[in-house]
């Protein structure tokens, strides 16, 4: 954290803590679970928060939108902002962009994303440059945004999840150690019966908070998204198998109570899921069919569970 740069073991590390405190730059930092657990005072003025309270990031911008403070956020909805905005938050090592604050400044965000899901965001102040060509700059950011988003759920769609899942697999090969990296295919049980039943307008309403139930149960180093139809993704590096079997089961639970999203009386929906290992010595597209695989069994076995690669299920 940085308030552990003020060590006076170590004057350097003091002298530093001193200047990050004192610059007008936004400088905060996340642990793995998107909880606030330090940043200096222009951050807390800007985004208009406490990191004493260890907040979650999703929190503080939802705090800052209904109180119409803080980063504008443009939407008449805000969960399914969230949902998009949380599904991709940490999916890269280093991401830059710009963004808007309610007080009419911009400010360029760049955010580095640690092996273990720590995130440190830094911000400048960049609104006399190029003020000119903001609009232009922000067309093309919310075309590049909306060609990767699913335009029913809001959460990544296919093309950015192919992509994203080669980059981040390439990047792991390089790495000394590969750790344990779990990924599961997961599909939404008996989804047509309840389009033929309910209708497509209560399908969609179910895929979307399935979406929704999903990313908050998600790390920021976590990818999740809609890869077609009732099918999703769910990469969880630094997560074993046992670990990712037991979140996927807890999401399970959250979706089978009763009427949680809306649902007419006495209906729920549960998923089926293949979990697997991701190997080294094989690609992103070969761990993908080996969920695949699973996926499919753990529907013949009988719906509404998670069958994970392990010595006696090998797909």
């Amino acid at each position: 954290m940085l308030e552990g740069l003020s060590d006076p073991e170590q004057p350097n590390n003091e002298k530093l803590f001193a200047l990050l405190m004192q610059s007008p730059d936004l400088m905060a930092l996340y642990d793995a679970e998107d909880r606030l657990q330090a940043a200096n005072p222009a951050y807390c003025a800007a985004y208009h928060c406490d990191p004493a309270q260890h907040l979650f990031w999703r929190d503080i911008m939802r705090a800052n939108y209904l109180n119409r403070r803080g980063p504008l956020i443009e939407t008449d909805d805000i969960d399914a902002w969230l949902t998009d905005a949380c599904a991709r938050r940490a999916t890269l090592p280093y991401r830059s962009f710009e963004a808007e604050l309610h007080n009419g400044k911009w400010i360029w965000i760049t955010e580095t994303i640690s092996a273990d899901g720590w995130m440190l965001f830094h911000a400048s102040d960049i609104s006399t440059l190029r003020a000119s060509s903001r609009h232009l700059r922000k067309e093309r950011d919310t075309a590049l945004r909306e060609s990767w988003t699913d335009v029913l759920t809001g959460v990544p769609n296919r093309r950015y999840v192919m992509t994203r899942l080669e980059y981040w697999f390439e990047a792991q090969r390089l790495q000394p150690e590969f750790g344990k990296h779990s990924l599961a295919v997961v599909d939404l049980d008996h989804f047509k019966a309840l389009n033929d039943r309910f209708g497509h307008d209560f399908g969609d309403a179910v895929l979307t908070s399935f979406c929704r139930d999903a990313v908050s149960s998600i790390r920021p180093l976590d990818l999740f998204g809609r890869i077609g139809g009732e099918e999703f993704i769910f990469l969880m590096p630094n997560c074993p198998l046992q670990a990712a079997r037991d979140r996927l089961n807890l999401l399970q639970q959250m979706i089978r109570h009763p009427g949680h999203s809306g649902e007419p009386s006495g209906t729920t929906y549960t998923f089926s899921a293949g979990l697997v290992l991701v190997r080294h010595d094989k690609d992103i597209h070969d761990t993908i069919r080996r969920a695949d695989r699973l996926m499919y069994r753990s529907k013949e076995e009988g719906r509404a569970r998670v069958l994970a690669e392990d010595h006696k299920t090998k797909a």
